[in-house]
């Protein structure tokens, strides 16, 4: 039999992106985006990692359903609630009509992962 290695003491788990970046596996959705949000540093195409169980907060990049479409929104709260748009920064009034208190808020996105390969950043962007 022999005896037991000592270095099997130091020995690590594998990293797993599930434990890593998923808290609650029932309320976690991935998503594609169609398109590149660089306030929010998504490209297109990147992988969204979205939780429905997260409480949004002021500045919460969030999918949100606006007129039976998906979209990809920043909440504020202040100084009153509404979704500013992450292309131009324009803010869009949250429609009262929904009977949820999310108002049309499908999850929050906490997670996006970007394919580097592809991609080519400006530490000064001119926007």
């Amino acid at each position: 039999m022999g005896f037991p290695s000592p270095a099997t003491d130091y020995i690590e788990d594998r990293i797993s992106l599930d434990k890593q970046f998923i808290s609650r596996p029932h309320a976690t959705y991935f998503l594609r985006a169609g398109n590149t949000y660089w306030r929010a540093g998504i490209t297109q195409g990147a992988l969204l990692i979205v939780d429905r169980s997260r409480t949004t907060c002021d500045g919460s990049v969030v999918v949100c359903c606006i007129s039976g479409e998906f979209h990809i929104r920043r909440l504020r709260l202040y100084p009153n609630k509404h979704y500013e748009r992450l292309e131009d920064g324009r803010a869009e009034r949250i429609d009262t009509h929904f009977s949820d208190e999310n108002d049309g808020i499908f999850g929050v996105i906490t997670h996006a992962v970007n394919d580097m390969r592809t991609l080519e950043f400006d530490d000064c962007p001119v926007m």
